[in-house]
């Protein structure tokens, strides 16, 4: 290839003449397989280099094509200003209607930049009483809280009171509930007031029990003694009273065939349906809670050596009364539930 590349005579490359391939190539600091493809290809002079690697190149800079520019920051368009600055198009349109400059519809700090006849409109604007102070419109209370008159004025057509709207009341939900005298927007809120676990409440009301009756059994989760505390039974005695049912069923997990044993004070249907998609009741005892209680404690004990522990408490709730039981066994516990028999 040298012999083929000396024969190509000189070449003018940024105004320097070159006697060869080789020559420029060693100047630019580039290979010479490179630069003889670029002549092969038909590059001549300049050419034969890229134009950033020669020595008089100079970066262009694009001038940005800004349409707006607030504050030492360039948009390209309203759109664009109104996304950056994470506030709504409608927001920023009305305002501006209204007379506000695109620099003040933009911006959303603590206090909003008043204009004449910004509050202008039917004429039915009423005075706003929020917790005692007046105010002459709801844009003006709006505005005093840190909010966005629209935002506050949308909330209202929903139903909100003017507390709720301008965010000093809690906003009622389709799962918010009274207890005890207070409001709560749901059962989180009430467990986070309490410092009480969420999946533990929400397990226990599952089972039938009251929020109070809940909380009363303590933030530890009852295991081994079945669903219900026997010294909190036995301190309450309305809640021991309380009827319940004690039922033994027949079910599916991971399609293989288990049994559960387990309390409710709800509709059994309702308890089941809830973990189970197919299941049998096998038995059914009506009795008070404590009664229900202490039956199922001792069925536990009794028949532990044959508790599925492959089930954990993340697989559903009362884990520890599912049974991988003989035929036999089964017939054991149906004939105890059939006598109300005390176990030995």
């Amino acid at each position: 290839m040298k012999k083929i590349i000396s024969r190509l005579g000189s070449h003018i490359v940024e105004g320097v003449e070159y006697p060869n391939l080789p020559s420029i190539a060693d100047e630019y600091g580039m290979s010479l397989n490179t630069i003889y493809k670029r002549y092969s290809r038909g590059h001549r002079g300049d050419n034969l280099i890229p134009e950033k690697k020669r020595k008089n190149y100079v970066k262009k800079i694009v001038k940005p094509n800004y349409k707006y520019i607030i504050d030492g920051v360039g948009y390209k368009s309203k759109r664009q200003a109104c996304k950056i600055n994470n506030i709504n198009e409608i927001t920023v349109r009305k305002r501006i209607e209204r007379g506000w400059s695109l620099k003040d519809a933009l911006t959303t700090p603590a206090r909003f930049h008043y204009v004449v006849n910004d509050d202008a409109g039917s004429g039915t604007a009423k005075c706003v009483n929020v917790n005692g102070r007046y105010f002459r419109t709801v844009a003006d209370a709006a505005r005093e809280y840190g909010l966005i008159p629209e935002n506050v004025q949308s909330a209202l057509k929903s139903g909100l009171t003017i507390n709720q709207a301008l965010k000093l009341d809690i906003r009622p939900t389709r799962d918010s509930f009274y207890f005890e005298g207070n409001f709560y927007r749901d059962k989180e809120h009430l467990c986070r007031k309490l410092n009480f676990s969420t999946t533990l409440l929400r397990n226990r009301l599952n089972r039938g029990l009251t929020i109070r009756e809940a909380i009363n059994l303590g933030s530890n989760h009852i295991l081994s003694k079945g669903r219900y505390n026997l010294t909190i039974l036995k301190r309450d005695p309305i809640l021991a009273k309380k009827p319940a049912k004690l039922y033994f069923a027949r079910t599916f997990i991971n399609e293989n065939k288990r049994y559960k044993i387990g309390i409710t004070t709800q509709k059994v249907i309702n308890r089941l349906s809830a973990e189970f998609q197919r299941y049998k009741i096998l038995k059914l005892i009506k009795e008070t809670l404590l009664n229900c209680y202490l039956l199922e404690k001792k069925i536990l004990i009794n028949f532990s050596k044959y508790r599925d522990k492959s089930i954990t408490p993340e697989q559903m709730d009362g884990y520890t009364e599912v049974f991988d039981l003989p035929e036999n066994e089964v017939e054991n516990i149906k004939s105890i539930l059939d006598n109300n028999l005390k176990i030995v």
